[in-house]
């Protein structure tokens, strides 16, 4: 099914809210390049994610959410109250960092967040992948990623086991937390941003052969060295 005919949108049962702008230079600093990353001993791996799940409801705040979950997820974790930094923040912040002039639109970037960190000293760097290889390698060895990607109707609606397909009308960008694999199975855990009561606890499941096909879609990865704070 063509992306043309997706576009053919029925309303979504949430707002979504990532914008997609294409950065050439991106390409200099990718994952694979800039890290290195050894063939991973295990077969799987989930960081942890209980401490702190947010609901960004009827808003168009996913990539506040996002590196909002992303904080907490870790590798490195966090005491006191949470969420450590306000996903409401991060939006706004990123609003005014990201490719796009004043603040009067919805939605913002996943560079626009990365962007908005990094200028408040929560991220020393943030690097680029864009292939399934990658993304696997590093949720193994070095911790979840925000990743940003087209949505489809039928996404909203994980099945008995929690697992989501790439299927129905296209609804919009969206952007979420990786934050593990399994390589045996072929399947990652994404936590979502519309609280515990979606998927399994918040989460959901999607096939390899599914991601690899957002991603060529036009998705990004995102992965930031986080400082302590």
């Amino acid at each position: 099914m063509s992306k043309k005919i997706l576009m053919q949108a029925i309303p979504p049962v949430k707002d979504l809210g990532r914008k997609d702008s294409k950065d050439l230079r991106d390409l200099n600093y990718l994952i694979k390049d800039k890290l290195e990353l050894k063939s991973p001993i295990i077969t799987s791996k989930y960081w942890e994610d209980t401490i702190w799940s947010g609901d960004q409801g009827q808003t168009p705040r996913c990539v506040g959410y996002a590196w909002a979950h992303w904080i907490e997820d870790g590798p490195i974790l966090h005491t006191g109250p949470h969420p450590k930094i306000s996903p409401l923040n991060i939006y706004n912040g990123a609003q005014q960092n990201d490719e796009w002039s004043g603040t009067n639109y919805d939605g913002t970037s996943v560079r626009g967040g990365a962007k908005w960190l990094k200028s408040q000293n929560k991220i020393s760097s943030y690097l680029w992948a864009f292939d399934l290889q990658t993304l696997i390698n590093t949720i193994l060895t070095k911790g979840p990623v925000v990743v940003g990607t087209d949505w489809y109707n039928d996404m909203f609606y994980p099945d008995k086991n929690g697992f989501i397909k790439v299927s129905g009308f296209y609804a919009g960008g969206h952007a979420y937390d990786i934050n593990g694999v399994d390589t045996i199975n072929k399947f990652f855990r994404i936590k979502n941003s519309w609280g515990k009561s979606w998927g399994k606890q918040g989460h959901a499941y999607i096939s390899f052969t599914d991601m690899s096909r957002l991603i060529k879609l036009g998705g990004e990865v995102c992965l930031a060295v986080e400082n302590n704070f």
